[in-house]
């Protein structure tokens, strides 16, 4: 059994200093610091269900590690990025060189219709940077449908971030499901980022709606049960609150960036829950 102690000493700093491959909306890295400051003193495992970006993974780069989403395109570009960089890094160079507005809608079409791997995280890779405000959004049918964005000169080829996250995923697990669908065990740690409650959520043909919501809390109190550690962000709301009463509840304030106008990009409050404290905390409190 591969048992991992300190979650901040695992991998070389060529792997620790990769960062997210794409923007995501309601990313991380605003309170990235907020969240490192809070994860678990130690552990075995390490679970990411709602991975989007996967922000709190790249920091902490545990060298066995679950992340998973219902995104197939995201999903399989993880996996491209972990077992075929140097294929991605070539088609992204291609998509660079004929990029303009027909061409973008051009593979804004393609993108649900190819069935090859390195196709989709290629394209992918290549809409999310060209994309407006880096959004993913599929209409009904399944078709990603966001309009180009305004950028003179967009970073659609990362080739050193992409072999550096290349290395961190290396010896990572990476399954395209549901959070209901991860199998943690007593000692391991899920962090858990679903759609906030109360902001827009229809990424997709589905609704992260209420009901997914109190689902969601049953679950995590299966985890805390069964001495599964979790954290678990999410939008301060009244809701939010009364479902995870009793659990340690942090308020921090994130940056949203949804918005096209940046004078209308604020700071929002957030809540960090957690079923557990760390070893400073307890001594703070004593």
């Amino acid at each position: 059994m591969f048992v991992l102690l300190n979650p901040l000493d695992l991998f070389s700093d060529i792997s620790k200093s990769a960062r997210p491959f794409v923007k995501w909306a309601g990313g991380k890295r605003s309170i990235i610091g907020d969240l490192l400051e809070r994860i678990p003193d130690d552990f075995n495992s390490y679970f990411e269900p709602f991975v989007g970006g996967g922000a709190l993974f790249w920091k902490i780069c545990k060298n066995k590690s679950h992340l998973s989403d219902i995104n197939f395109h995201l999903i399989v570009t993880y996996c491209m990025i972990r077992d075929n960089v140097e294929e991605v890094i070539s088609r992204l160079e291609y998509h660079k060189k004929c990029h303009n507005k027909k061409y973008y809608m051009k593979m804004r079409t393609k993108l649900s219709k190819t069935e090859d791997p390195i196709e989709i995280a290629s394209i992918f890779i290549y809409l999310n940077k060209t994309c407006y405000n880096g959004l993913y959004r599929v209409n009904k049918s399944g078709i990603f449908n966001v309009p180009i964005g305004r950028y003179d000169d967009p970073k659609i080829v990362d080739s050193d971030n992409l072999r550096k996250c290349s290395l961190s995923l290396k010896n990572v697990d990476i399954f395209q499901n549901g959070f209901l669908d991860i199998k943690p065990k007593n000692g391991d740690f899920v962090y858990l980022d679903p759609p906030y409650h109360e902001t827009f959520s229809a990424y997709n043909s589905s609704v992260f709606g209420q009901n997914d919501h109190e689902e969601l809390v049953t679950f995590c109190k299966q985890l805390d049960h069964s001495g599964i550690l979790f954290m678990l962000s999410n939008n301060d709301t009244p809701l939010i609150r009364k479902l995870y009463d009793g659990y340690n509840m942090s308020n921090v304030n994130a940056s949203r960036f949804i918005s096209c106008k940046g004078g209308e990009r604020k700071k929002t409050n957030e809540l960090i829950i957690r079923n557990y404290v760390r070893k400073k905390e307890d001594k703070q409190c004593s």
